[in-house]
This record gives structure tokens, sequence and C-alpha cells, in this order.
């Protein structure tokens, strides 16, 4: 009986070190992982049906009034209003604290403005060489009296033939091309 006691006794014993060290957690190895399926769930492509989904598809649209993480909401107003309500309350971020990057303003103006306001924002671009309609000089008449948040409402919005440059160029980015624009006026012959 006592030989029983004592063989039980080893191989629960080494039973126990055995899956001990076939259970190890080990660093330069994955865990084991149990119902895998709730970490990796099964990923339908854009355009493929999905029976999950109430309307079927795999794509939807975001809930009205969603704003991504981290987006600036501004001039998003795109009547009359919204250009009067952009030059009361919109203003360039850039003072003494935070001096405006005149090389960055550049390169935004010379990528996005100057193909149609050409390079001294005359209305001369190589788009308008081209056939595009003449936009008008930003160094005269009604763009001198122009508050940066008019510009900024009409650069997020476009206006007449000019498209909406929102989706491709950020905020920050816009407001040097305006500091750009203003560089050309104060220094325009």
């Amino acid at each position: 009986m006592k030989v029983l006691f004592v063989f039980s006794a080893l191989v629960l014993g080494s039973s126990i070190v055995g899956a001990g060290f076939a259970l190890a957690q080990h660093v330069d190895q994955r865990n084991w992982r149990y119902f895998p399926d709730m970490a990796k769930s099964v990923a339908y492509r854009g355009q493929t049906p999905n029976p999950f989904l109430a309307p079927g598809q795999a794509l939807l649209a975001p809930v009205a009034g969603t704003i991504p993480r981290g987006a600036q909401i501004l001039a998003e107003d795109p009547t009359v209003h919204g250009y009067v309500q952009a030059g009361l309350e919109l203003h360039s971020p850039f003072d003494s604290g935070e001096p405006v990057d005149m090389e960055r303003a550049r390169t935004i103006f010379e990528t996005y403005c100057m193909i149609c306001h050409g390079p001294n924002a005359e209305g001369d671009g190589l788009a308008v060489q081209h056939g595009f309609p003449r936009p008008p000089s930003l160094l005269f008449g009604k763009a001198l009296n122009m508050e940066d948040g008019h510009i900024f409402h009409l650069v997020t919005n476009g206006f007449r033939k000019m498209p909406s440059y929102a989706s491709q160029i950020e905020p920050r980015d816009r407001w040097l091309a305006i500091a750009y624009v203003r560089h050309l006026q104060e220094n325009a012959p």
C-alpha cells in the first residue's frame, strides 16, 4: 500500500512538473490562445455583401454629425452667410508667438495655388495659359480688403470655378497659404 502511494505521488508530481514545462510561458514564443475568433474576426472587403449589417453591405456611411478624431471643423457652411461668419470669426493662428514658416507657406502656395493664380498671384498661372478661366489677381481689388477668414472660407469650400481644397490641404497649411498671399500683397510693386 505504501509503495502504491509513493508510486502514485511520484507519477502525480512528475506529471505536474512535466505539465509546467509544457505549458510554461516563453518570451520568444507566443502564449496559448483560446477562442482566437474573438481576437481576430472575419474581415469583409469593402464592396462585398455583409449579412450581419442591416443594409447588407460592409461599407457604411458615418453617423451624421460625427467628426474624425483630431479634425478641426472650420468654415463648414458653404453659403454666403458662412462666408460672412468666417470673416468675422476665423483668424490666422500665426502671430508673434508663433511666426509663419514662409518656406512652407511658399511650398503650399506653389503646390496648390500657383497653377491658376500664377507665381506672383496675378492670375496668370499655367492653367490660365491653357484655356482655364482667369482667376482674379490676389494683389489688387477685393483680395486686399478680404479678411483672412474670408480667404480661408473660399479655399475650404471653393467659389465659382475654384474647387474646394478642404480634402487636399490641412487647415494649418491653408492658413500658411493665406500668409504667403499676404506676403505677396505686401511686396507687390
